[in-house]
């Protein structure tokens, strides 16, 4: 006796009409029908009759109706007690990135973590910081990667390491004699960078409120390292991170620090009403620890 054919005549007996219950049980009524039919069969009795309205239970009907729902109710019980037992699959843990941050840091801090803890499952997503605090205040993330500027006050934020800023200059670019260069006299030169949601724009942006200067931003691009690489151009600049630096085939390019108003900050952030599990806790302690031990390269 299959228990879908019992919870057909549970929700029949309930219903009294055909079209009704199989709404309800999102079936057709050949299917209804045809499962009632084999429910009477095996049992060798007519459990209902049709009227005008619908079906009528019969008598033996009415007195199998109470064992029928206590057969469903201890089925279901069962179902509860195996389902106690069985391992639950955890929920993966969502760690967002700011824009640009993936491009500009060592991120094998993830594969890392999946080696120890294989158990622990993932899912990386990419947005713009913006988005990013959205999503960890609205708990639809539950770590977030980001760089300064933000409201710190907003998350709890652990900070995990200080970087520099750096700009490739061509060769015969009249600046290109600096070991080092104040942000300062990034003022009315043509400048790449990246686009306007990657992070760090947007920290380029706000040095530049901060020394009150005004580059001329020529090229606005997530693939400013391609421009770098093919540029002839020797009045171009473009504002590069350590590990993008490393990527620059062009020889006609150097790389200089800039000198900026302050320096480049990379927190580890959870929403402050997140509820703090043991796998999420353990992440972010493995983030921390890892880059306490791997700071972001500096030239």
């Amino acid at each position: 006796m299959h228990m879908r054919y019992i919870e057909s005549f549970l929700v029949l007996y309930d219903e009294q009409n055909i079209s009704k219950a199989c709404h309800k049980m999102f079936i057709s009524q050949q299917g209804l029908s045809r499962q009632i039919q084999t429910l009477e069969k095996e049992l060798g009795t007519t459990l209902f009759k049709r009227n005008k309205s619908g079906v009528i239970p019969t008598e033996i009907c009415v007195k199998l109706h109470p064992h029928f729902v206590e057969m469903q109710n201890s089925y279901s019980e069962a179902k509860e007690i195996i389902s106690q037992q069985r391992p639950q699959k955890k929920k993966p843990i969502t760690i967002a990135f700011a824009y640009g941050i993936s491009r500009g840091l060592n991120t094998d801090v993830i594969l890392d973590f999946q080696k120890k803890y294989p158990d622990v499952r993932f899912k990386i997503k990419e947005w713009s910081k913006k988005k990013c605090i959205d999503k960890l205040l609205n708990k639809e993330a539950d770590i977030a990667l980001l760089v300064n500027p933000f409201d710190l006050t907003l998350l709890d934020a652990t900070f995990l390491a200080e970087g520099y800023m750096y700009v490739a200059i061509h060769k015969d670019h009249p600046l290109s004699n600096k070991r080092i260069l104040d942000f300062s006299q990034l003022h009315e030169q043509t400048i790449v960078t990246g686009s306007e949601d990657n992070v760090l724009r947007e920290l380029f942006d706000y040095y530049c409120q901060l020394s009150d200067i005004q580059p001329n931003i020529m090229f606005s691009s997530s693939h400013n390292l391609d421009i770098i690489n093919s540029t002839t151009e020797p009045s171009l600049l473009a504002t590069v991170t350590p590990i993008m630096a490393e990527k620059i085939t062009n020889p006609d390019m150097k790389v200089i620090r800039l000198i900026t108003p302050e320096p480049g900050k990379l927190y580890c952030c959870v929403s402050k009403s997140r509820k703090k599990t043991e796998d999420l806790t353990r992440v972010v302690s493995f983030i921390t620890d890892y880059f306490s031990k791997m700071p972001i390269i500096k030239i």
